[in-house]
């Protein structure tokens, strides 16, 4: 492709397309680094500032890095945003749930760092609002959350605990194979307790998460506790990721 922002960083070709954005491979021949740019389309320009931002503020490490962003004018006169991201080596979470559920220990981690992620959002004031399988990549560093495009401010006490809900879909969806869509919250607990050698705890973490009244589901950091217990050893320390207040990695 070949296309220059800034004098600086290269595009090479793209890596996914959505709705208000298309991610490119790019390259930076200042520090002779590959990385991600994300291209939004102008009607989304406050997504680039905004994402960058909220990564910054949370500076988790399972969120992908912001090297940088701004706008980019193009030769027909349109201007576009754009935002610089740590690239990953990896593939989506949709993409390995076309072939099916996941061994439950897999299942159980991916959910854990997920809740520690949105655990941390949720104490800076930041909800995802978009928790789902294809925001996740699956990298030999562990699970990454992309794409906070369309975070905002927590604001209503009941905005959190729709990430909890999503949350909870989505481990459903990783421990049975049924899409997100399909579960039933109702009755999700039965096929989710037919899951072979799965804690009983997940199972009802899963539950609770997926309850239709948000102020009877649990906190992200209740759910990431949880769900990291049933998978550390007793004697193992505590990820330093989690939000409890002597644990947290933030300023």
């Amino acid at each position: 492709m070949g296309t220059t922002f800034l004098r600086r960083y290269v595009l090479l070709g793209p890596i996914a397309r959505g709705g208000v954005s298309t991610v490119y491979h790019g390259f930076d021949s200042h520090s002779a680094r590959s990385l991600a740019v994300k291209v939004i389309t102008p009607a989304h320009a406050d997504a680039a500032g905004r994402e960058a931002a909220i990564t910054e503020r949370l500076r988790h490490p399972s969120v992908p890095r912001v090297y940088d962003h701004g706008a980019q004018a193009l030769s027909d006169g349109s201007v576009v945003p754009y935002v610089v991201l740590e690239l990953l080596d990896g593939v989506a979470l949709a993409g390995r749930l076309v072939g099916g559920p996941l061994p439950w220990p897999e299942a159980v981690r991916i959910a854990a760092t997920v809740a520690d992620v949105l655990a941390v959002a949720h104490r800076r004031g930041v909800v995802h609002r978009d928790v789902s399988a294809r925001n996740v990549m699956l990298t030999r560093a562990g699970a990454k959350m992309i794409d906070f495009g369309l975070a905002g401010p927590a604001g209503a006490p009941g905005l959190p605990a729709d990430d909890v809900f999503a949350l909870g879909l989505l481990l459903h969806e990783m421990l049975t194979g049924r899409a997100a869509a399909d579960a039933r919250p109702r009755t999700a607990p039965a096929p989710v307790l037919a899951v072979p050698g799965l804690p009983r705890a997940v199972a009802e973490l899963c539950r609770a998460s997926m309850t239709r009244t948000p102020t009877d589901r649990p906190s992200s950091a209740d759910v990431a506790i949880g769900l990291w217990s049933s998978i550390m050893p007793a004697s193992a320390p505590a990820p330093r990721a989690l939000p409890a207040p002597a644990l947290h990695h933030l300023n």
